[in-house]
C-alpha cells in the first residue's frame, strides 16, 4: 500500500530519532515539555507508568489534556495542506521524553483524524516498547529522598538540576568516598537507563572536578560501584553511584577480588 503520510511517534530522551522516509517532506511536533499531566495521586503514579498511549485509558487521558485538540487540528490542517502542495508523501515526527504516553497518543489521533479526510496514513511508534517510565515522585521513608526533598542531614558535596553528590552518611569506604544519586527515586540502576546514564556522566565529572583520576605513575585512581538488589549488596533502594577515591595498597577488597570463574571452552565450527 501507498502512504501519503508517515507519522512516527519516539521517545526524545532516548537519543534514537527514527529514520528518514525516503524522499518525503518532514514535519515535527515536539511534546517534551507540552501536555505534563501527571496524576495527582502519587500512589496510582506506577500503575500508569505501566501504560502506554495505546491504552484506551490512557489516550482518553491524554486527549483530555488541555491543548491536546489544537495539537492534533494544526497539524492534520498542516499535513493535509503540504499534501495539496507538493506530491511527496509527508513524514511526521511526534516525540516526547519518554515516547510511551504523549507522543503515541497524539500520533495515533492524528492518524485516526487524517483517515477521516481520505489520507492514507501509517503510524509507527518506535519507543514504546522501551523500559517503563517511573513517576518519580518522592517516596515516604527513602532515606535519600528524605535529603534530597525534606532537607533531612547530609554533608552535600555538589548539587546538579538532575542529581546531587553527598558523603556517605558512615563516612564511606575509603577517605574522599562519594554518593552521586538522581533527585527522582528510581529504584536501581536498571529501572531508567537514561537516569542511569546521567548518574554516571555526574559521577564522571565530579571526579575530574575533585581530582579523582588515575596518575601517570600508578599510585592512584578510582573505582566507581553501582550495586542493584539485595543479591549484590544493595540496601537503599533508591540508585546511586558510589565514587571511591583509589590508592595502592588502600585495603579495600572489591567483590571481585576472588579467583575468576574459569572460563567455558567453546566449540569452534569447523
Amino acid at each position: 500500500m501507498t502512504y501519503d503520510v508517515f507519522i512516527d511517534s519516539f521517545g526524545a530522551r532516548w537519543q534514537d530519532p527514527p529514520p528518514p522516509r525516503h524522499r518525503a517532506a518532514v514535519l515535527s511536533i515536539n511534546l517534551t515539555d507540552q501536555l505534563l499531566n501527571p496524576p495527582d495521586d502519587p500512589n496510582i503514579a506506577d500503575a500508569v507508568a505501566r501504560q502506554t498511549g495505546l491504552d484506551a485509558e490512557m489516550s482518553v487521558y491524554v486527549l483530555a489534556t488541555p491543548g491536546a485538540d489544537r495539537i492534533v487540528d494544526d497539524a492534520v490542517h498542516q499535513l493535509t495542506a503540504l499534501l495539496t502542495a507538493d506530491d511527496r508523501p509527508v513524514q511526521l515526527l511526534v516525540n516526547c521524553w519518554y515516547g510511551r504516553h504523549r507522543a503515541p497518543a497524539i500520533a495515533d489521533a492524528i492518524g485516526r483524524r487524517l483517515h477521516l479526510h481520505g489520507v492514507r496514513a501509517a503510524v509507527t511508534h518506535h519507543h514504546i516498547d522501551k523500559p517503563i517510565a517511573p513517576r518519580k515522585h518522592p517516596r515516604r521513608g527513602c532515606r535519600f529522598c528524605a535529603i534530597i526533598h525534606d532537607g533531612a542531614d547530609a554533608t552535600i558535596v555538589r548539587a546538579w538540576s538532575d542529581t546531587v553528590a553527598i558523603v556517605p552518611h558512615r563516612g564511606g569506604c575509603t577517605p574522599g568516598h562519594i554518593l552521586v544519586i538522581p533527585r527522582g527515586h528510581v529504584r536501581d540502576f536498571t529501572t531508567d537507563p537514561v537516569v542511569s546514564a546521567i548518574t554516571m556522566q555526574r559521577t564522571a565529572e565530579l571526579a575530574h572536578e575533585l581530582g579523582i583520576t588515575p596518575t601517570d605513575d600508578g599510585g592512584s585512581g578510582c573505582s566507581t560501584i553501582c550495586n542493584a538488589g539485595a543479591a549484590a549488596t544493595q540496601t537503599i533502594w533508591h540508585h546511586h553511584q558510589h565514587l571511591l577515591p583509589r590508592t595502592i595498597g588502600d585495603g579495600l577488597a572489591l567483590p571481585w577480588t576472588h579467583p575468576a570463574v574459569p572460563a567455558q571452552k567453546k566449540e569452534v565450527a569447523r
